[in-house]
């Protein structure tokens, strides 16, 4: 497989000219509050053309896991896509939510040997867990979703209140002893299915994962459904099928990786029949102590330490499987990457670097990836 290279400034004009118009408005839409937390905007009868005819246009806006949401779907049942959707969200919150303590994945992380979820969080535990073993095989450990214990020492998990000045060497090297994913088993015993860990302090976090899965349960129910329009965002993870409502293909953007100018688009694609996830530095980092620290983790060093990778955009057909190989490519750096990358299939991916910290963007793509690009000139 031979990977493509890019180089451009931040500010150069092929950039600035690609630039899609973010702010042009969408649809005249009418606000109505709903019982639930979800927000529906309604289609105006009257002043869009052909509203009648057409089945409109909803949004649905809302947080999960962490996150916020937002689905946009064409459909006329507005009302059984939103309970749905709740439904959907409250499932994955009870089971995998970091930020719940009475979530499956939370008292299991709490207790010392083996905890038992019952259905539905146990089916939704077992699928990110199997994903988890999948990717950590094919990464060689490099996604390990058994260092929460480092991810919590750093600053990343919702129970800390305080950013490090200083990393404790031996600190580290004793929370590595935790760090060890394959001490961490799933056993069914009949319908019974139970995590167990060989010591007391070893967690999970599957927050790589369980957007992307999430993304992939709500697109399944549209698709079974019959809906064959919409977008759904959960964070940075991305599922699009279809087209909107101009009739034009969803237009996804991977912005600039800079804390401070991350909403600016770098590059925009275009997506259908597709799900994508970004992963970067920069989307959860701080400065103390004279270092700069990121939620990436090296799980067999257990350093925090952002390196000249800067993002990497994954576009696969599942969205769970881009999210967590967006998290492996990120902690493998760029060579070894490319080199798992060349192994996959309906994996493709954009990668963006400094080598130099001079602020100018490299970019090295996988031969397939070009076909998403919003523009020729971008090719």
């Amino acid at each position: 497989m031979q990977f493509v290279n890019h180089l451009a400034s931040a500010s150069s004009k092929y950039f600035s000219k690609i630039k899609p118009k973010l702010n042009q408005s969408i649809i005249p839409v009418l606000f109505k509050k709903m019982r639930y937390s979800s927000i529906i905007l309604f289609c105006l009868v009257g002043i869009l053309t052909g509203c009648m005819e057409e089945k409109p246009y909803f949004l649905l806006k809302g947080k999960t896991l962490g996150y916020d949401y937002q689905i946009t779907v064409k459909t006329e049942d507005s009302i059984a896509v939103r309970h749905a959707v709740d439904s959907i969200l409250h499932q994955f919150e009870a089971a995998l939510s970091i930020y719940n303590d009475s979530s499956a994945l939370a008292r299991f992380n709490h207790t010392d040997s083996i905890y038992c979820p019952e259905q539905p969080a146990s089916e939704l535990i077992a699928a990110v867990y199997a994903k988890s073993r999948e990717i950590y095989q094919n990464s060689n450990g490099a996604f390990n979703p058994a260092v929460e214990p480092l991810l919590e020492y750093y600053g990343f998990d919702k129970k800390a209140t305080r950013q490090l000045e200083k990393i404790d060497s031996n600190k580290v090297a004793s929370l590595l002893q935790l760090v060890h994913f394959d001490s961490i088993q799933l056993t069914k015993s009949g319908d019974e299915l139970c995590l167990t860990k060989t010591q007391p302090g070893m967690s999970l976090d599957f927050n790589a994962l369980s957007p992307g899965l999430a993304v992939d349960k709500i697109g399944n129910y549209l698709e079974d459904k019959g809906m064959r329009n919409y977008i759904i965002k959960i964070g940075q993870s991305v599922r699009a099928l279809g087209l909107d409502h101009k009739n034009k293909g969803w237009i996804v953007n991977i912005n600039k990786p800079e804390k401070g100018i991350e909403n600016e688009v770098e590059l925009p694609l275009l997506i259908s029949k597709k799900s994508l996830v970004t992963n970067g530095n920069y989307l959860k980092s701080y400065e103390a102590g004279g270092n700069v620290y990121s939620h990436i983790i090296n799980p067999f060093t257990g350093v925090s330490e952002p390196g000249n990778l800067l993002s990497v955009t994954v576009i696969s057909d599942q969205c769970i499987d881009a999210g967590g190989y967006a998290t492996a490519f990120m902690v493998m750096g760029l060579n070894k990457s490319l080199e798992l990358l060349e192994q996959l299939k309906d994996i493709e991916a954009c990668f963006i670097y400094d080598t130099e910290g001079d602020g100018i963007y490299e970019y090295k793509v996988s031969p397939g990836f070009s076909k998403y690009y919003l523009h020729n000139e971008q090719k």
